[in-house]
């Protein structure tokens, strides 16, 4: 599997717009071929900045995700990442 890791400025402080926002996102996202699992959040030192997390199943399903991404998003910095080793808590 394949992550896609990416960093966006501008994202709303505002927590009902900035909800939205990710909101809008995952749906967009989990119509993307090979999705797996996301996550989207904004980060705690700088809460103008969003980061998402996405799991996608394989490297040519994560290079066209990427690419979207490159495309539709002003500023958006991608990165992507083959995941070797998951690791799960117990309770």
């Amino acid at each position: 599997m394949w992550m896609v890791i990416g960093e966006q400025g501008d994202t709303p402080t505002d927590p009902a717009a900035r909800a939205a926002q990710f909101a809008h996102m995952a749906e967009v996202t989990r119509r993307s071929p090979g999705f797996v699992r996301g996550w989207w959040g904004a980060d705690d030192d700088e809460p103008h900045l969003s980061h998402t997390l996405v799991v996608l199943d394989t490297l040519e399903h994560a290079r066209a995700f990427r690419r979207t991404v490159e495309e539709n998003v002003t500023g958006a910095r991608v990165r992507i990442m083959e995941i070797g080793v998951e690791a799960e808590g117990v309770a």
